[in-house]
């Protein structure tokens, strides 16, 4: 099977690469290709801010460059995960989008204050900087 998605993760981050190794364990029909993001050929595949997106939270490419993030990546992998599409249509069904949304939530606030074990220094951006932060330097 050709490839049909492009999953986009941090190779130092344990959380990450964790969810990479069972991405690409379940992905028995080769449908998605997995690349860091230190990856060189992703300066020349995506603009500087897509990149900066993709460090920030889960990103998968659909095989056009459409980039998924968040919640709406976990949906794209569900559609071509073996084993697990045939229950894709769960998305659909009330509440559900709102329960992998909090899940997905939690786990990006995990990640927020633990970025030293899950998702490196590198990426994350100044707490100067950040929402929360709203630029006062708090």
């Amino acid at each position: 099977m050709p490839v049909q998605l492009t999953l986009l993760y941090d190779p130092e981050c344990d959380l990450c690469r964790r969810f990479q190794e069972t991405v690409a364990r379940w992905d028995t029909d080769g449908a998605i290709e997995c690349v860091p993001l230190d990856d060189p050929s992703l300066q020349r595949r995506l603009a500087d801010e897509e990149l900066i997106a993709a460090q920030a939270e889960l990103t998968v490419l659909d095989t056009d460059g459409t980039a998924h993030r968040g919640e709406a990546a976990l949906r794209r992998l569900t559609e071509v995960l073996p084993g697990v599409r045939r229950l894709s249509w769960a998305h659909r069904l009330p509440g559900v989008t709102a329960a992998v949304g909090a899940l997905y939530r939690g786990v990006q606030r995990r990640r927020a204050r633990k970025p030293c074990l899950h998702c490196g220094e590198k990426w994350k951006s100044s707490k100067k900087w950040s929402r929360r932060g709203g630029g006062r330097g708090r």
